[in-house]
């Protein structure tokens, strides 16, 4: 067989090969958040008929003589840019109007690392039965959840035994008021003056849970009295109830955020609660409202998400309940993530190094975990740069026809130009063996 049959056999592989890519992407050109493939050929091997010489003295030199053996596989890359927003109607569908990824994983997964989670352009977001913000497969939305700062209750609490007709009221309420933002900012909290704050654990977005109904007994009145004559109470049934962060890691000074039910789904008595916050150098009793077991999760009459990232919804009585802002991740070279099947990527070998952060600047500066300081500037959370998230639809495939046709009809031509190389090479075979007649 002649160097040209093989040369035009690596030709029709290399152009079966193209051809299975554009198949691909015209298959999937109303498939949503896909990313079009393109494959570039490379030429194959080559051997030397004659080398190369400089020349000498007396003679110039030539170049070198070789011939190539057809042609190979370059490449298939993908194109992450993002594509066009296609409307859908429902809240909770998004696309992010920047290259990054949505961070998706199952429920046990808060506080891994970045790389651990897959990666998706596929915004079509819902809340499941229990309040966790899943895509259509079951996998759960990671992000920064809104949590309760359990030192404002306790300034509240002290700030309502001061008499309200006190002389020096203004000036008792200040005082407390730096007395527990100082308590607040020595256990790692910002100050005890804001009643939630966003977390910098990358945990599964969830609905609030609802409150119990206030008594005495669970710490919704301060007495019986006020019980029975329904006063003064702490909280009404049904406010959100957001979890709350654990003690200061001694080691790392991460802190993570303590559900109010376990991995099984049962719920976590309040005294654990507390006993659960308490560290070698922060004791603190939770003393927020208490979880209704019944009821897991606040009922809202609609979602949507800001573009910044922020989940929000309201409840029946018109209050603003804030879920937490979901996480965007950006790779060192986001065009090379490993795909895993479906619209799920990885951030493996080829795509660098992971960073995340959160849109609109809300984050810039903090460490995940909630960690004060860090030495790997992989954990410091991005600003995420000038994009933002578009809600109400979902990202159309970025698959052009045009372009996909165009390319076909280039690769038919070229996979027809290799049958007739084949073809004259057989013929030309054909006359050598019939020269002896």
């Amino acid at each position: 067989m002649t160097g040209a049959m093989y040369a035009a056999i690596g030709g029709l592989k290399t152009h079966m090969g193209n051809l299975n890519v554009i198949g691909n992407n015209i298959a999937n050109c109303n498939t949503q958040a896909y990313k079009a493939q393109r494959m570039t050929f490379q030429e194959s091997i080559y051997t030397m008929s004659r080398s190369g010489s400089n020349g000498g003295v007396t003679a110039g030199g030539n170049n070198p003589s070789q011939v190539g053996y057809g042609c190979t596989m370059g490449s298939i890359d993908l194109n992450m840019s993002p594509s066009t927003f296609s409307p859908t109607g429902y809240g909770l569908d998004c696309m992010l109007m920047q290259e990054g990824f949505f961070l998706v994983g199952d429920k046990t997964m808060a506080g891994a690392n970045p790389t651990s989670f897959d990666l998706t352009r596929m915004g079509d977001f819902r809340a499941d039965a229990n309040g966790y913000i899943t895509d259509r497969r079951g996998n759960c939305l990671y992000g920064f959840a809104t949590v309760q700062n359990p030192y404002y209750k306790q300034l509240q609490d002290a700030i309502a035994q001061i008499p309200a007709d006190a002389q020096d009221y203004d000036t008792q309420v200040e005082n407390l008021t730096n007395t527990w933002n100082k308590i607040a900012r020595d256990a790692g909290y910002d100050n005890a003056t804001d009643e939630t704050f966003t977390s910098t654990e990358l945990t599964p977005l969830r609905i609030p849970l609802s409150a119990a109904a206030p008594t005495f007994a669970n710490g919704g009145y301060a007495t019986q009295a006020d019980e029975d004559n329904k006063v003064n109470a702490r909280w009404d049934e049904g406010d959100p109830v957001y979890n709350v962060l654990s003690g200061r890691n001694a080691d790392d000074g991460s802190r993570s955020s303590l559900s109010f039910y376990d991995e099984d789904g049962n719920l976590i008595p309040t005294a654990d609660l507390g006993t659960a916050m308490s560290d070698a150098t922060n004791t603190m009793t939770y003393t927020g409202p208490t979880v209704n077991p019944d009821d897991k999760s606040v009922k809202l009459s609609s979602m949507s998400i800001s573009k910044e990232g922020a989940i929000v919804g309201t409840t029946d009585k018109g209050d603003t309940v804030l879920v937490g802002y979901v996480a965007v991740a950006n790779c060192d070279a986001n065009d090379g993530v490993t795909h895993q099947g479906g619209y799920y990527y990885k951030c493996l070998e080829g795509a660098g190094e992971m960073s995340v952060s959160c849109l609109g600047g809300i984050l810039a500066g903090k460490y995940l975990n909630n960690k004060m300081a860090s030495a790997d500037a992989n954990e410091l959370i991005g600003a995420g740069g000038t994009g933002e998230i578009k809600n109400g639809g979902l990202e159309a495939s970025s698959t052009d026809i045009a372009t996909e046709f165009s390319n076909m009809i280039l690769t038919q031509r070229g996979y027809q130009a290799n049958t007739r190389i084949i073809t004259v090479t057989d013929s030309m075979l054909e006359e050598l063996v019939n020269m002896k007649r």
